[in-house]
């Protein structure tokens, strides 16, 4: 049968649950960690920082108590409310996060995240008659407010705090946060738009929220906030919580979701621990000693001389000193303990932080892969769908709402048609665009020859890729594309073919080549032959209401 728990009997505390207020379970863990024996393991930093900043029911408003209390159905002590489920769970708080929003291992992946979310970035797309002046107006106007550095803010502040807000700033509003903002001209005036600014959420608590009616769309969700004891509505103030909690739990979390950083505790809390213990490992691996009769401590002085002998010892420690021994009375002794293993143990902690972040271990630490053939392509795609995802899930709907909002401000009018798109994460490298330029040409090549398609429309293609090398330079439309009857474009189009025939004598004399007399003689019989129809052209080109002879182009 087991005994009395010794640290419930030192603050006379029973064991029986149904007697144990719920404000002595937190001084029953902290007598358990102060009565702790010597030589247990200590607590991990996270853990430490954590609990110094837990949440207790003195931090709470009458308001506040009640509402936690509703939402945790807290009735006759059957049932542990939220405040004691936070301070039992411990739910380190928004300055504990902040704390550990300093350690290397969680930066980085709050960091990771923020930076590939904005690394590709995206264009203001439309599906229906916008015109290319107005996405670029609006293009323009999101690089003035700097919303790529807001999001990049905003998806740190989230995977930190669990919970991120933006605030749609506009001119003269401070008076009008606690209004909605109805998106109509006559709330967001013309050239009224100022920008998007990021407020922690430590600044920020909910202030009125459902929790009568679950049917109800703002069923706990806050439609109002403090900002430092300044309201302001929800329409304003654009919240991001990527990872909600159950309702029961939102009052207790400050209406916030699970953070990275609570999530990946006890993960970076198992490297920081294998990594300090591999570390006193190396450090302590060899132990050396004396063997010598331990009988002279006992004589008067033993002890004295017995230290110095230690001390001189440890200080001359090194493989270019001597030694000096008593060869009948003392022998030198060294235990090594093996270091095989330990490279392993630590790397096999390490990709467990890998994997509660979701990151490949390549882009979490910048470690690549060993082994045979090993490469991390298929895990990098894979993280790149899991970025992909998180920003349509969080980030599209604050981009949509600020378009029309920035389109209120430079046009009056909101274009449903107008929409976002993002770029593709994953880049092409130059031997893989080769690669693809290489497989299209071939697959032109067999359209071509069987009569799918025609010349003039893959250079259309090739044209209008902006990523081709011949983009922009094919102009030039087709002979057989021409009306017969527009006589200027038939000219241009032929000037624009004798052109560089021309140039050709004059760059190969230029480069040293002399022009033969039968290559002379030739040239000028072909002069001879087109010069009538070229003047002929030329003719009708300065008179558009000419016609041209055609007995004269078949030399009758």
């Amino acid at each position: 049968m087991p005994g009395k728990n010794p640290y419930l009997k030192a603050q006379n505390i029973k064991e029986s649950p149904d007697k144990v207020r719920p404000g002595d379970k937190r001084l029953m863990v902290q007598t358990a960690i102060d009565g702790a024996p010597a030589g247990a393991a200590p607590a991990s930093p996270s853990l430490v920082d954590a609990q110094r900043h837990m949440v207790d029911q003195a931090r709470y408003t009458e308001r506040e108590r009640a509402a936690a209390e509703h939402a945790m159905d807290f009735s006759n002590m059957q049932a542990a409310n939220a405040l004691s489920f936070v301070a039992s769970t411990g739910f380190p708080g928004f300055p504990t996060l902040a704390l550990l929003a300093q350690l290397p291992e969680y930066r980085s992946m709050h960091e990771r995240l923020a930076d590939e979310c904005v690394r590709a970035w995206g264009k203001v797309i439309s599906t229906g008659a916008a015109d290319e002046a107005t996405l670029e107006k609006l293009e323009a106007e999101l690089k003035r407010i700097d919303l790529r550095s807001v999001v990049r803010a905003l998806v740190v502040q989230d995977q930190a705090f669990g919970r991120a807000h933006a605030l749609i700033k506009l001119k003269g509003d401070e008076t009008q946060l606690t209004t909605p903002l109805v998106l109509k001209p006559f709330t967001v005036k013309k050239d009224s738009f100022e920008g998007v600014r990021t407020v922690e959420a430590y600044w920020v608590s909910p202030n009125n929220y459902n929790s009568i009616n679950p049917a109800k769309p703002d069923f706990y969700k806050p439609s109002s906030w403090w900002m430092l004891g300044q309201e302001a509505h929800s329409t304003r103030l654009f919240t991001i919580v990527s990872r909600p909690v159950a309702d029961m739990l939102k009052p207790a979390y400050s209406f916030a979701g699970v953070s990275m950083s609570q999530l990946a505790m006890p993960y970076i809390d198992n490297w920081l621990r294998t990594r300090q213990s591999v570390s006193d490992t190396v450090k302590q691996f060899s132990v050396s000693g004396v063997l010598t009769d331990l009988a002279q401590l006992l004589t008067p002085g033993g002890q004295q001389d017995m230290r110095q002998r230690a001390d001189l010892f440890n200080a001359y420690r090194d493989s270019r000193n001597i030694l000096f021994m008593d060869k009948a009375t003392e022998e030198f002794f060294q235990f090594n303990t093996p270091l095989s293993g330990l490279a392993e143990l630590q790397s096999q902690s390490q990709e467990q932080m890998s994997a509660v972040s979701h990151m490949p271990l390549v882009i979490l630490t910048g470690i690549t892969p060993s082994g045979l053939n090993a490469n991390s392509d298929g895990e990098i795609r894979v993280w790149y769908d899991y970025v992909l995802g998180y920003l349509n899930a969080n980030i599209l709907p604050l981009i949509l709402y600020v378009l029309q909002v920035a389109q209120l401000s430079l046009f009056g009018k909101i274009d449903d048609s107008i929409s976002w798109e993002w770029f593709p994460l994953m880049q092409e490298t130059l031997g893989e665009r080769s690669e693809r330029m290489a497989r299209d040409a071939d697959t032109d090549t067999k359209y071509v020859e069987t009569g799918v398609l025609r010349t003039d429309q893959v250079a259309a293609r090739l044209e209008a890729d902006p990523h081709s090398m011949y983009a922009a330079i094919l102009e030039n439309q087709p002979l057989e594309d021409i009306p017969s009857d527009d006589i200027q474009a038939i000219t241009e189009h032929i000037l624009a073919i004798e052109a560089p025939s021309d140039a050709a004598p004059q760059l190969a004399g230029q480069a040293g080549s002399p022009v033969t007399t039968e290559e002379s003689e030739l040239d000028a019989q072909a002069s001879a032959i087109s010069t009538p129809h070229s003047q002929e052209v030329n003719n009708v080109a300065r008179d558009p209401g000419a016609t041209p002879d055609p007995r004269k182009k078949m030399g009758v």
